[in-house]
C-alpha cells in the first residue's frame, strides 16, 4: 500500500517505521522541525523492552493533494485535529483515513471535509521521542484498536501490524470506545498532574490513587447510564466498585514500574493542555452533576 503519515511524533514514527519495514511505501506530511530530521535519517523506532530498532526511509511531502494514497494515518493530538482535517480536504482519490488518537467526539469531531473513508482507531503503544528516535513499549492490556469493518485497506493495515508483532483488536463501536478511553486517560492524567507527573510519587500516594480509581468507576457508570457503549471489558472489570482495593494495587505497581513513565507520564508531560481538555470534555459527556470525583481531581 501507499501510506501517508500525518503527525510523526511517537505514534506516527512507530507505526510508519513498521509499515515501511513490512514493505509498504511510506511518506510523511511535512511539519518542521520534526520532518526535517525524518528527511535526513528516516523513521527510527526502538522497542525499549527488547532493544530492537526499526529504521526505514520515508519521503517528506509538503503537499499531499496531488498524490493518491491507499491509507492515511492521522496521529495528532486532539487539539490538532481540526488543523489536520484541513490538510486532508484535498486528498486525491478515496483513501482509508485512520484517525489514530484521543477523540471522544468521534466522527462528528472530524466532519465531512475529509476526502476518503474515515476510520477510527487508537494506538497500542506508549513512549517518548529522544534524539529523533521513538522509544516505545507495546501496551499489552490495550492492543492497537481499529474499528470493525470489511475495508480491504484496513485489513491490510491490521495484517501488516500483526506481521510485525503488534496485537490488534477490532472494535464494533469505536466511537463509544474512544469516549471511555478518554475518561480513562483523563482520570490518570489528572492524578499524575497532582503528583507533578511523577509516576513513582503517584504510586506512593494512596489517597490520590483512591480518588483516581473512584473517578474512573464514576465516569464509566455515568457514561453507561447515558447510553454510551464500547467500554473495554478489562477496564469494566478492574474498576468495578467492589474491586477498588485491587485497582489501587494494580495502578500502584504499574506506576512504580518503567511502564508508568512510558505508558502515561511522558505523554502527560508533553500534552498537558490536551489531557486537561479531555477531562473537561468527559465531564460534559458524563453529566456534570455526576462527575464529582473527576472534578475534584482536575481542581488541583
Amino acid at each position: 500500500m501507499k501510506v501517508l503519515i500525518i503527525g510523526a511524533g511517537v505514534v506516527g514514527t512507530v507505526y510508519g517505521a513498521h509499515l515501511a519495514a513490512a514493505g509498504h511505501e511510506v511518506q510523511v506530511l511535512s511539519h518542521p522541525p520534526r520532518t526535517d530530521d525524518i528527511r535526513l535519517a528516516g523513521l527510527r523506532a526502538r522497542d525499549v523492552l527488547d532493544g530492537r530498532t526499526t529504521q526505514a526511509a520515508a519521503s517528506v511531502l509538503t503537499d499531499a493533494a496531488s498524490t493518491a494514497f491507499d491509507l492515511v494515518l492521522v496521529s495528532v493530538r486532539s487539539d490538532q485535529l481540526r488543523a489536520a482535517c484541513g490538510r486532508l480536504a484535498g486528498l486525491s482519490g478515496s483513501p482509508a483515513v485512520v484517525f489514530f488518537g484521543n477523540n471522544p467526539g468521534g466522527r462528528p469531531a472530524i466532519g465531512n471535509a475529509v476526502a476518503g473513508t474515515v476510520i477510527l482507531g487508537f494506538p497500542g503503544i506508549g513512549g517518548v521521542l529522544r534524539d529523533g528516535t521513538a522509544e516505545y513499549v507495546r501496551i499489552k492490556p490495550q492492543p492497537t484498536a481499529l474499528q470493525a469493518g470489511e475495508d480491504a485497506r484496513l485489513a491490510g493495515f491490521a495484517q501488516a501490524l500483526g506481521g510485525r508483532g503488534f496485537a490488534v483488536q477490532r472494535v464494533a463501536d469505536m466511537d463509544g470506545w474512544l469516549v471511555y478511553h478518554a475518561a480513562f486517560v483523563a482520570c490518570i492524567a489528572a492524578a499524575l498532574y497532582r503528583c507533578g507527573t511523577d509516576p513513582a510519587r503517584l504510586a506512593a500516594d494512596r489517597a490520590t490513587l483512591g480518588l483516581m480509581c473512584a473517578a474512573l468507576t464514576e465516569a464509566f457508570a455515568t457514561l453507561r447510564k447515558a447510553g454510551v457503549r464500547g467500554l473495554p471489558r478489562n477496564l469494566a472489570t478492574l474498576h468495578h466498585p467492589l474491586l477498588k482495593p485491587v485497582a489501587i494495587g494494580y495502578w500502584a505497581r504499574t506506576m512504580r514500574s518503567p511502564l508508568g513513565e512510558l505508558y502515561f507520564a511522558a505523554h502527560c508531560r508533553h500534552a498537558e493542555a490536551e489531557m486537561r481538555a479531555l477531562g473537561e470534555q468527559v465531564i460534559g459527556l458524563a453529566n456534570p452533576p455526576e462527575a464529582g470525583h473527576l472534578r475534584e481531581l482536575l481542581a488541583r
